[in-house]
């Protein structure tokens, strides 16, 4: 059996209080053919000083143009031909590389999309979620179906539609799956690979969950998504994330600024706007 080089990238920025967990979540597999690569926006926290004590670890710390740049500079970085995504803040379940490689053996398999978890971290909950099969209809009506952590790539995959698309601030995986999608379909992996950790630290504020739907928006448009049902998609779309923000304890603990409270008027006004 053929062992293929796995490589994790991780995008960073001033997550010192979670990149050790992640970095060890990766150290720790039971498969030594991989390299991680860590990508940070020159963080003025204690990144850099973690990033030191592990000789292991392939890194630049120094600014950049957000997420989207920086894992696109880790992509040119790596030398494997399977390609993990993993934030900063995320970190894998023990032992799954073997699994990866496994899939990997049948030459035909471009993508595979393995379980992830939502792990609340302020309740220390996890919510273990069965990917859904993949379609692009069935993407542009749920992007919240975006395993990203979970999921592998052939590099190969990657370069053939160049990577992340850098003019996209929050909808970058959910944009790069659409575009995945029309070339290629995914493995589903009824297996448990990774956690998305939720975190009052994350972007919560309403100005950038506003930012997030208008960009979802964008490129429903953008793939012919009709204006009724554009409408449809939005609305789930806002009251998928007050859900998340609840029960992620973020309202009950004032995790979030002022801005959330003017969402439902920002709504209607961005739904107001693409009528035309």
């Amino acid at each position: 059996m053929k062992s293929h080089k796995i490589s994790i990238i991780t995008p960073s920025y001033n997550q010192g209080v979670f990149i050790r967990q992640t970095i060890e979540s990766v150290q720790n597999q039971n498969y030594s053919n991989f390299e991680h690569i860590i990508v940070d926006g020159g963080s003025n926290d204690n990144t850099v000083d973690i990033l030191k004590q592990y000789p292991h670890l392939i890194w630049v710390s120094e600014k950049d143009r957000g997420q989207s740049h920086a894992f696109n500079k880790g992509l040119g970085m790596a030398s494997g031909e399977i390609i993990g995504w993993l934030n900063s803040d995320d970190f894998y379940q023990k032992n799954i590389f073997e699994s990866v490689n496994d899939y990997f053996q049948d030459a035909s398999i471009d993508w595979i999309v393995g379980n992830t978890a939502n792990y609340y971290d302020v309740i220390d909950k996890i919510e273990w979620i069965q990917s859904p099969e993949l379609t692009l209809g069935g993407l542009l009506k749920n992007s919240n179906c975006t395993r990203q952590p979970g999921t592998f790539h052939r590099k190969s995959l990657l370069e053939k539609v160049n990577g992340l698309d850098e003019n996209w601030d929050g909808v970058m995986d959910f944009e790069l799956w659409v575009r995945l999608l029309k070339i290629s379909k995914p493995t589903m992996v009824n297996e448990d690979y990774s956690y998305f950790r939720i975190h009052p630290n994350q972007k919560t504020s309403g100005k950038q969950l506003m930012n997030y739907i208008i960009e979802i928006e964008e490129v429903l448009k953008r793939e012919g998504v009709s204006l009724i049902k554009r409408k449809y998609i939005l609305k789930k779309k806002y009251k998928s994330y007050t859900k998340y923000l609840i029960k992620s304890f973020l309202i009950k603990n004032n995790f979030i600024d002022q801005k959330f409270i003017n969402l439902p008027y920002s709504f209607r006004k961005v739904m107001k706007q693409n009528n035309a």
